[in-house]
């Protein structure tokens, strides 16, 4: 186009840098409209479909404590399971999410109740839309990893508080389910020591992330009432590791009505070991120092330091 206006012609060009900063301006601001209309899309789009979840990890790969490198398959399934879980609890599917758990973790965190699973887990933690990420934390023959639950702040506006937690996939009949709450699992042990009419029998092993818990049979084939534990020592019953260290067992946290046990009777007790979660490292024994065969005479006794008290051990 030619300009024949000098006069135009002139205030163009001595205009030029500012009409070109006004050019430049708009384009800006069209492009910044455009941006806007599609972002306000997008988060219009995650409000309305409640099922999405936004999964980021940390390398999910590589473990962050011990253990090999978690494979591919198992990162997959891992994933996935745990992707459809957090999509049943952002959308109220209370018994899909619960479907997802292990036998044991129901039974163990949950009681075998649905409805406890509803009020203490999913009203508790999914007040509104979440979206989670997870790193790998152990690898053993089931991964574990660490998971973290937050807000979406795209459909929220706010990061909320996080919830933090350790999950166990565990494979079962083909299929892989969820242990939450930081529980591992649980394995049958069946392990017997007999001594002097004393029998003691590990049944099963629960593992949680940071502890143990021993699930005994204790039976009193004598004659006179057994003490298992008079507490006067700190480390009376202990756990030794395939690595040599020791695991002190809490059994102060067992009333000691429970620990008393009478002639030609039997009783069940739990417990708890204070070793932190590693599959590389496994109880080999557990060890009972302070056991008392006569608790009449051990009464009647006023030096009860003095007491000879009989130890068992048992390999586990």
């Amino acid at each position: 186009m030619i300009i024949k206006n000098s006069n135009l012609r002139r205030s163009i060009t001595e205009n030029r840098y500012k009409i070109l900063a006004i050019i430049v301006a708009i384009i800006l601001i069209l492009c910044l409209i455009k941006t806007l209309n599609e972002f306000a899309g997008a988060s219009k789009k995650n409000k309305n479909n409640v099922i999405a979840t936004q999964t980021n990890s940390y390398n999910p790969q590589e473990t962050a404590v011990l253990g090999e490198d978690v494979s591919s398959t198992k990162q997959e399934q891992s994933t996935k399971v745990m992707d459809e879980f957090i999509q049943y609890c952002n959308s109220k599917e209370i018994e899909k999410a619960y479907n997802l758990l292990t036998d044991e973790c129901k039974k163990e965190q949950f009681s075998n109740s649905i409805e406890n699973f509803k009020t203490t887990y999913v009203e508790k933690i999914f007040t509104n839309f979440k979206t989670y990420n997870m790193q790998s934390w152990i690898n053993g023959e089931n991964p574990t990893y660490k998971v973290r639950i937050t807000n979406d702040v795209l459909s929220t506006g706010d990061t909320g508080e996080t919830v933090e937690d350790y999950v166990t996939i565990v494979k079962k009949n083909n299929s892989y389910k969820i242990n939450l709450n930081s529980y591992i699992g649980k394995e049958n042990i069946n392990k017997q020591t007999s001594q002097d009419g004393i029998v003691i029998t590990f049944l099963n092993k629960e593992t949680n992330m940071d502890y143990e818990i021993y699930n005994i049979k204790v039976e009193n084939n004598t004659e006179n009432t057994i003490l298992l534990d008079t507490k006067e020592k700190a480390k009376s019953v202990y756990a030794t590791g395939s690595n040599g260290a020791t695991y002190t067992a809490f059994m102060y946290e067992i009333e000691d009505e429970h620990l008393t046990i009478k002639p030609r009777i039997h009783k069940t007790l739990s417990i708890k070991v204070n070793k932190i979660y590693s599959p590389n490292i496994e109880v080999d024994k557990i060890t009972f120092t302070d056991i008392v065969t006569n608790l009449d005479k051990y009464n009647k006794t006023q030096n009860k330091k003095e007491y000879p008290k009989k130890t068992i051990e048992v390999n586990v």
